[in-house]
């Protein structure tokens, strides 16, 4: 690929990731997918944080940077990373010399160059990407400032166990307790409700050794807390701290059942074990659950705080609307 039309594409692209974070902080959510931006309830037009005007429309947005000008669509699946000749050129307005360029003409020849070698690569929806590159999606970006220790919500591990994890472990209990309920009123459960409570009930278990695994082993989670997050957020540490110890109560019989739900098995003894009366197992995984929703509650209260404080808008989630960037009629 010609020199200067690879200079060209990186500043696009790397003009069109900041406008992203921008919108982002900005208290935009970020679309999963072209389609998710097209039915975005977002104004036409309005201003974002620090004064900066934008322009929606269609499939993408028009963003009028201090630096320049910079126009671009979501991808298929919400990529930022796309372009186009046209986009191309038109961010080169008033500063083609710039980027080693005497005319038009001499990008759409670098461009068609380009495509003929197989150096840009065209998707269905009519951008290129750069060949052999992974593409950047919206709801990835991250729209921290230098210095801010608290990761971009797609980026938090603490975030990610509590999404992926322990909410499954949660929808579980709670599909499982209401078949439990309806066992007491009733007397009995079909045949079908047996089943399904009986996943509910094991799956429960496989998910809350997950979430404590994550906790204990995948981010150590006072290192993390001490090391890796703002300064108030040493006060979750007490919290952290007694969850571990209770972790560690029953640690290995816990995980024994986890893998006996995820794997295939060949007997069921050890998930019997783990139910003997002596060690009264269930309700500590029933007590070890409710104080992980406690954490994660008040882990969660101390990001929406910090977001708050650190113009993070985009990630705090209040109310019906999340938007706070204003629009022209304002």
């Amino acid at each position: 690929m010609d020199s200067n039309l690879e200079q060209l594409i990186t500043e696009f692209q790397s003009r069109v990731r900041e406008s992203v974070a921008l919108m982002y902080r900005s208290g935009m959510t970020m679309p999963y997918s072209s389609f998710a931006w097209l039915r975005a309830d977002i104004p036409g037009s309005g201003v974002l944080d620090g004064g900066i005007k934008y322009f929606k429309h269609g499939a993408g947005c028009e963003v009028r940077l201090e630096t320049g000008t910079v126009d671009f669509d979501f991808g298929e699946h919400g990529e930022i990373d796309g372009f186009d000749l046209w986009r191309l050129t038109k961010f080169t307005r008033g500063s083609l010399p710039c980027f080693g360029f005497d005319s038009p003409e001499q990008i759409e020849q670098s461009f068609n160059a380009a495509v003929a070698s197989g150096d840009l690569e065209r998707s269905g929806y009519d951008l290129y990407y750069l060949a052999g590159t992974t593409s950047m999606l919206a709801i990835d970006i991250d729209s921290t400032q230098p210095g801010d220790k608290l990761p971009s919500q797609n980026h938090d591990m603490v975030m990610t166990l509590y999404a992926h994890y322990f909410e499954a472990a949660d929808l579980m209990r709670e599909n499982f307790e209401k078949l439990d309920a309806k066992l007491k009123k009733r007397g009995k459960l079909s045949r079908n409700d047996e089943v399904q409570s009986r996943i509910y009930f094991t799956t429960w278990l496989g998910f809350l050794w997950a979430t404590c695994e994550g906790f204990k082993k995948k981010m150590n989670m006072r290192r993390l807390l001490t090391e890796e997050r703002p300064e108030r957020f040493k006060e979750l540490l007490p919290e952290s701290d007694a969850l571990l110890k209770l972790i560690n109560a029953h640690w290995d019989p816990l995980r024994e059942v986890r893998n006996n739900v995820f794997h295939l098995r060949d007997n069921s003894e050890k998930i019997r074990k783990f139910f003997s009366r002596e060690a009264d197992r269930l309700s500590w995984a029933l007590e070890l659950h409710d104080a992980l929703k406690r954490f994660f509650a008040n882990y969660r209260i101390q990001c929406t705080v910090h977001y708050a404080m650190n113009g993070r808008k985009g990630e705090i989630d209040i109310g019906p609307t999340r938007r706070i960037f204003r629009s022209d009629a304002t």
